[in-house]
Parts: C-alpha cells; sequence; structure tokens
C-alpha cells in the first residue's frame, strides 16, 4: 500500500500503527497542498454496505464542522468508486493509552487533560455530534517540555459508525436510528471497554455519554486502571451494569476527595444523575485545579497542602526493570546457597547440622518459588501485581529473615564476609518494598502499564 496514490492526490506514506476495529489508518502525503495527513479507511463490510457509507458520509461532514484545537480536523470525506476514506489532520505526538503505559500523571496533569477534554467536547455537543468511543487510543497528546501538552480527540466521524448523527434526545429519533449496529443477535460491534451502560443496553446516546466515557478516562489516568475490566467482554459488560467503582484514594491516597467526587459523578449508571453538560463538568475540573495551585501558593506550615508530594517518582518502566533485577539477585543468591549446603551439613554444632541444612533450603525453595511467580507477573505484565505483593509482603519477609541470617552457619569459612552477606540479605526485601511503595499506588496497582482493551 505504501506509495499507493489515492483520489489523485493522497500518497500513502506508512500505516499508523493502531488499528482499530472501524478501519485502518495510514500518513499520507497531500500532494496538492503539500501537507501531511492521516487517512481512515473504514472496514470493507463497511465500504460494502450502501446504508453505512451514508452514514459514515453523513458523520464525517458533521465532524467536519467542529472547529476546535482539542479536536483532530477533518479535511475531506472522498468516495471513488467502490472506495471511501477520510482525510484527518495529521497530529504528532503518543495516544494516551502510550502514555498510560509510560508515565504517572499527578493529579493538576489529570485535571489539565480533562478540563482540556471537556472544551474540546462542549464545542462538538453544541454542534450536535456525539462521540460515543472516548477512550485512551482515541485522545493523543502532543509533545510538550512540561505537562501533558495538547490534547487532541480523534476519530470524531469514524467513530460514531455505531450510532447515526441524531441523539436520543433530538425529536423523531427511532429505535433503528438510536441503537447499537449488531451484525449477529446480541454481539455488539467495538470495544465494550469504554461503553456507557445506555450504550450496552442498547438505548440512545447523548452527551452525557461521553461524559461517562470522559469520567472513565480520568478515572483510569489517576489509579492506572478500569475499574470495570473484567476478564472476558462478558464480565466487562457485567461490571458496567452493575459494579460502581472503587474510590480513587483505594488505588491513589495523594488523590483529593474532590477528584473521587467529580468522576464518581461522570460513572453514574443513570444518566439523569451524572454532570448534564461538559461544560458543568468543566467548572468543576477547573475549580479543583484552582484550589490545588492555591494549596501548593500556601506559606510552608500554614495549612497541608492537597496533595502530599510522593518522596519518589520513578517511571512503571523503570521500576519494573530494577524489580526483576532484584529477582534476578535472589535467584543468584538462592544458587549459591544450594552449592554450600553440603559445608553445613558437615558442621559440628549443638543442634543437627542436617536440620540447619533443611532449613536453609526450605527458606530458598519457597522464596525461589515466590521470587519466579513475581518475577513472571512483572514480566508478563500481570494485573494487579503490586497489591498482591503487599498481601503476601509479610510471610516473604518471614522466609527472609531465616534466609538473611544463614550466613552465620558459614562464618567458619566465609569470616567477617558472612557480616556483608546478612546485611545484603536483609536490605533486598526492604528494597524491593520501598521501590513497589514509590512506583505503585500503595494500596494495589497494576506493574508497566493498562493493558490493551479486549474486544468483541
Amino acid at each position: 500500500m505504501e506509495g499507493e496514490l489515492k483520489a489523485g492526490r493522497y500518497r500513502i506514506e506508512q500505516g499508523i500503527p493502531g488499528e482499530g476495529g472501524q478501519g485502518v489508518v495510514y500518513r499520507a502525503r497531500d500532494t496538492k497542498l503539500k501537507r501531511t495527513v492521516a487517512l481512515k479507511i473504514p472496514r470493507a463490510e463497511v465500504i460494502q454496505d450502501p446504508e453505512l457509507r451514508r452514514r459514515l458520509a453523513q458523520e464525517a461532514r458533521a465532524a467536519a464542522a467542529i472547529t476546535h484545537p482539542g479536536v483532530a480536523t477533518v479535511f475531506e470525506y472522498e468516495e471513488h468508486g467502490e472506495e471511501s476514506f477520510i482525510v484527518y489532520e495529521f497530529v504528532e505526538g503518543a495516544t494516551l493509552r502510550k502514555r498510560l503505559n509510560e508515565h504517572r500523571f499527578t493529579t493538576e496533569e489529570i485535571l489539565d487533560v480533562g478540563i482540556q477534554l471537556t472544551d474540546a467536547l462542549s464545542v462538538a455537543h453544541d454542534h450536535g455530534v456525539v462521540h460515543r468511543d472516548m477512550k485512551p487510543e482515541n485522545i493523543m497528546l502532543t509533545s510538550a517540555t512540561e505537562g501533558p501538552g495538547r490534547v487532541k480527540i480523534l476519530d470524531f466521524g469514524l467513530a460514531k459508525l455505531h450510532q447515526p448523527l441524531r441523539s436520543v434526545s433530538q425529536a423523531g429519533a427511532t429505535a433503528a436510528e438510536t441503537g447499537p449496529l449488531i451484525t449477529t443477535p446480541g454481539l455488539l460491534v467495538g470495544t465494550v471497554n469504554y461503553m456507557s451502560p445506555e450504550q450496552l443496553a442498547g438505548e440512545g446516546v447523548d452527551a452525557r455519554t461521553d461524559l461517562y466515557g470522559l469520567g472513565l478516562v480520568l478515572y483510569e489516568m489517576a489509579t492506572g486502571v478500569n475499574p470495570f475490566l473484567g476478564n472476558s467482554p462478558t464480565s466487562t459488560i457485567a461490571n458496567i451494569l452493575t459494579r460502581e467503582p472503587a474510590g480513587v484514594a483505594d488505588r491513589n491516597p495523594v488523590a483529593p476527595p474532590e477528584l473521587d467526587r467529580i468522576l464518581r459523578k461522570c460513572l453514574r449508571k443513570r444518566r439523569e444523575e451524572r454532570y448534564q453538560s461538559a461544560r458543568e463538568l468543566q467548572v468543576d475540573l477547573a475549580n479543583l485545579r484552582r484550589d490545588l495551585v492555591r494549596s501548593a501558593d500556601r506559606p510552608a506550615g500554614s495549612a497541608a497542602t492537597a496533595e502530599p508530594v510522593t518522596p519518589l517518582t520513578i517511571s512503571r518502566g523503570l521500576a519494573r526493570g530494577l524489580f526483576v533485577l532484584i529477582q534476578v539477585g535472589y535467584l543468584v543468591m538462592y544458587s549459591i546457597a544450594f552449592f554450600y549446603l553440603p559445608s553445613i551439613q558437615t558442621l559440628t554444632m549443638s543442634f543437627s547440622s542436617r536440620d540447619a541444612a533443611m532449613l536453609v533450603a526450605f527458606c530458598a525453595l519457597g522464596g525461589a518459588v515466590v521470587r519466579l511467580y513475581f518475577l513472571s507477573a512483572v514480566g508478563f505484565d500481570w494485573p494487579d501485581t503490586g497489591r498482591l505483593f503487599r498481601q503476601l509482603f509479610l510471610p516473604i519477609l518471614i522466609l527472609d529473615v531465616g534466609w538473611a541470617l544463614s550466613p552465620l552457619l558459614l562464618f567458619h569459612k566465609l569470616g567477617y564476609l558472612a557480616l556483608l552477606c546478612i546485611a545484603g540479605l536483609a536490605y533486598l526485601p526492604f528494597s524491593q518494598r520501598a521501590l513497589l511503595y514509590s512506583a505503585y499506588a500503595p494500596r494495589g496497582g497494576r506493574t508497566s502499564g493498562v493493558k490493551a482493551p479486549s474486544s468483541v
């Protein structure tokens, strides 16, 4: 496909990673206007269905009417024979999904992103356009020297193929127009992880649907997890329809209570209980942002700041690498212990040397099993490894204490070097505990980020 000329003017340069369920995205060069653009080519089943092509054109024209720095601009909608595609502004930067995998967002950054997104959504909603697919993959963060940078919402127009342009709030909308696109009985098209309860129930959508998706995105920025994500699409749907999200403070203790209140209101199951407009949500986010700035500007000792400073902030990727390095160091030491077991069994001591050797072997074997588990869990990015480690820390520490004292049995061979070994073995468990507590929320969280959402 690279080098192919579309519509006589758009030359394909390369595919853009992150192909979605609705089409393929390419970076292209507009040879007429000499600019880089993004071409979004819908799925084959959309192109082959006249009604879906009509809806695609309708949505693209509606999205082209939105002029806002926080929305990726729609330049053109092209139809040539059996081929149709949307020409978008090409946005440099990284998706919010990618940044979530690499970066811990502060409360100020979360609010900055939220304020920009609500401003963009407010303009779109004023034009009668509902996005219907707010998720980290559809939010781009442009580069910036400080903070998260400028926010851009992608896929206005293409993302709404699930629904027609008119919302349930508009008079005359029929059930066929407001219901989700279903290809087989009971099968929703698209990713369910960020769908609102009304979307899953097949009801009409409106601006409050986008505010639900936005609240879910901000919740994930604050905690590192999607609170409704299950082991399968079916369990995720059940969680969205029935489960209330855990408090933000459960996973991010430094988040202010007001942020938790705002996000809970966004995630209400009933639309009547959510924010009724993007402007209303923007006001609350801006007020909280201003309060945090005022708290930070208070003289030292006058009052506690709204958000305590984290003692150590490192990227999750670096924390994961250091954690893996610690576990490898443990395994090396366990191997050395088994090498010296015969020497321990030959010692003359008041208690059975064989019992002492068995105790060392038990500590080593028990610790090795746990270390291998955490090594694989962190290496393969299993969810909630941090929370599980904290639950198991005490029994692991008991093993580590016995293990740390074992070099005393080799004092006759190692001399005072045994004391150095004891210090090192005692330091490792506390160092990794400090590492996890500094890199992840103290009450739990994922390892190196949230996995890409599953689709049905």
